[in-house]
Order: C-alpha cells, then structure tokens, then sequence
C-alpha cells in the first residue's frame, strides 16, 4: 500500500472523439557554455528579465545560442515573466537531456519545485547530426525520453507538457514520421523558427506559451502573429516554399509557422502533440487544463488525507462528508478555472455507497467539460435571387 497518499487516475477518452494560483511557468534546457562565478553546466537559473540572465552569464558574447532563445522569450512574454533554465553542453543530446534517469532536464523540474508546467528542450545544431524520420535523428529517441520523464513527474504532482526542437529538417515532408500512431500525449515537436536556423524558435514558442491561459490554443489568430516579417523550417527554407505540404505535416503532428492569405505575418500552425486523433490530450492546450485541475483539486483534497470520516451505520461515507468535499472541490475549480473561461463546467462526485471501514479508501470522480474551438470553420457562398430572412 506504502504511504497514504492521493492517486489521480486520468482518463484520455472521455471526449468520445473519433486554490492556489497556478502558473504556465516554463523551463528550458539548452545548450550553452559554463561561465566563471555565474552558471555552470547543470545549475538551474530561476530568472525574471533579460538583464537578469545576462548578468547570470547567459549574454550575446559568453553564450550567444541561449541568448537568442531567452531574449526572443522575454520579447513577447514581457519582463518578470518566470523561466527557469539549465545550460547543458553542446555534446549533450536531446535524448540525454530529457532522460528520466539523468540530471538534466529532471534536476531542472526537481530545482523547480514543480512551478515548471511547459519545459522546452533545444540543442544547437552541430551540422553534423545523423538524419532520421526527416529530422535530426535524436528528436524521436527524445520525444520518448521526454514523455516518460512527464509521466514520472506527474505521479509527483508536478505534471508538466513538454516541446522539442525539430533540428535539422531535411526538407522532405514524406519523410518525416507520423505522430498520429505514436502515444507521447505529453510531448510535441516544433520545427520552426523566424532566422532560418538549424533549431526551432524555443524561446519565441515558450513565450508565447506562457502568455495564454491555459486553454487557450497556440495558434489562436486573435492573439496575433508572432513573427511579422518571415518564418522557416528548420532546413532554412521559408515556409512558403512547402505551402503545398502543410496539410501532411499537420497531420503527422507538428508544429511549424504558416500565413494566411490576406492577412500579414506568420502563426503557429496548431498545438497537437505526438498522439493519436481519439486521445483527450491530442493538443497541448487540453494538456494544461488538465494539469491546472489536477493541482487544483490536489490542493484541496491533500488536506482531507488521512483524516476521520463520519460513516453511516453501514459503514458508508457520511452525506455531510461528501456534500463538504464536493463543494470544495467544485468551488475550487469553478473560482480558478470555469468563471476565467478556461472550462466550460466541472463536476465532483463522491459515490456515498462506498465502505471506507473495509475499504479505507475512497473513489473520486472529477468531470471536467472543455471549451470547444472553430479549428475548422466551413462557409457555405454564393449567389441568390432572394434574401431568407
């Protein structure tokens, strides 16, 4: 049995598809350069500003990689925006730094205390990385790590989404490896960026994505676009260039910039992550509301644990009992989530038939209702001889 404890089983069908104040505070692991008396290679950096991490030696001249993606963060996040970040050495994979079993990317979350709810994870490009599945190969051996390593956290109650740099595109959509089969709902992939680099724009993506609530999506227009001027793949190609293509890199589950006809600057294409169409967590977006939630009603709950419970003469939960835990609960959630738009309802349910003297145990159920979003939108045009009214 071990220690008395709260387990959160997390449902990923429910869809049916063919109290404390909770942040989206990111975490990034690049690769940087150890600089004498301010960061070494493996010290997590909590930083608020752009001056902040320069005087922490993550400067343009001391370690320009990192600089770029924490300058691009704090451009569109705006200064005091919490990120925690871990430099790690440009011999260090992806693969390596997302490992559950090392000190990398976990002794950041560990450092962190579990504020880190988005963690990206990007490596300067060599040019002469192995290609695989179209990409460098490491960022599917990565997404694997990085998915596992989200798993073992939120069993911490730390649960965290995770964002891999696409490195090293190799310009061949039919070759990139179709994430709609795979089973990695924690993890997605972005392969681009707004310099034609090697790597994707980590820092731009985390900043963007801890500017929006947590169920708003990535690509959302109203929200405007995030680069005014140009956008390209990760093999420094515009992203013109593979317009044609667009749909079946969608479809295989990546992230990238796109345009729209008539409207100025680049967008994210959408949030998906690296799982298949009938999973609850398909797009990131759901992902966070649902780590809000958990936390939320862990918070509560936590409190309950090991307590006395009234029973019934036949040894059932008490109605007062439930009545009380459920309005907790449900007050919690609607007050931080449903009255902020970021549900549309939420439900508690306690089962009083259950036994807790033979048991010692009780079952929760919680109900959340998303909001839904116009992805798609199909106008019907053309011309009449009459207005219906």
């Amino acid at each position: 049995m071990g220690l008395p404890k709260i387990k959160f089983i997390i449902a990923t069908a429910g869809l049916g598809l063919v109290a404390a104040n909770i942040q989206k505070v990111p975490g990034l692991v690049i690769t940087g350069t150890a600089v004498a008396g301010k960061i070494a290679i493996g010290q997590s950096k909590q930083i608020f500003s752009l001056e902040q991490a320069e005087n922490s030696g993550i400067t343009e001249t001391d370690n320009p990689f990192a600089y770029k993606h924490v300058k691009a963060f704090y451009e569109y996040a705006g200064t005091n925006a919490e990120l925690w970040i871990m430099l790690a050495s440009d011999a260090t994979l992806m693969s390596q730094m997302a490992d559950k079993t090392g000190t990398i990317a976990k002794k950041l979350l560990n450092d962190a205390g579990g504020r880190i709810r988005v963690l990206g994870i990007v490596k300067k490009s060599t040019g002469t990385e192995t290609s695989g599945n179209g990409l460098d190969a490491d960022v599917d051996l990565a997404a694997s790590k990085l998915q596992a390593l989200g798993e073992e956290f939120t069993e911490k109650y730390f649960p965290f989404r995770g964002i891999i740099s696409g490195n090293n595109f190799t310009g061949d959509s039919q070759a990139l490896k179709d994430y709609a089969t795979t089973d990695n709902n924690r993890v997605s992939i972005v392969m681009a960026n707004t310099d034609g680099a090697k790597e994707a724009s980590m820092g731009l993506t985390l900043g963007r994505l801890a500017s929006i609530p947590v169920q708003r999506k990535l690509h959302r227009v109203k929200d405007g676009a995030v680069s005014d001027v140009s956008a390209y793949f990760t093999n420094g190609q515009s992203v013109e260039t593979l317009s044609a293509a667009w749909d079946n890199i969608a479809d295989k589950n990546y992230i990238f910039m796109r345009n729209f006809v008539g409207r100025a600057g680049f967008y994210f294409s959408s949030d998906p992550t690296l799982t298949k169409s009938t999973d609850d967590f398909k797009t990131l977006s759901n992902g966070f509301v649902m780590d809000k939630a958990l936390i939320l009603a862990y918070n509560v709950l936590v409190e309950e644990l090991a307590d006395e419970v009234p029973v019934t003469e036949n040894g059932n939960i008490h109605p007062a009992i439930i009545k009380s835990w459920q309005s907790n609960v449900e007050k919690t959630i609607d007050e931080n989530m449903t009255d902020n738009g970021e549900l549309s309802a939420f439900r508690c349910y306690i089962d009083e038939n259950q036994n807790v003297i033979q048991e010692s145990g009780m079952e929760i159920e919680l109900q959340l209702l998303p909001v839904g979003y116009s992805e798609y939108l199909t106008v019907k045009i053309g011309f009449t001889t009459a207005i219906n009214q």
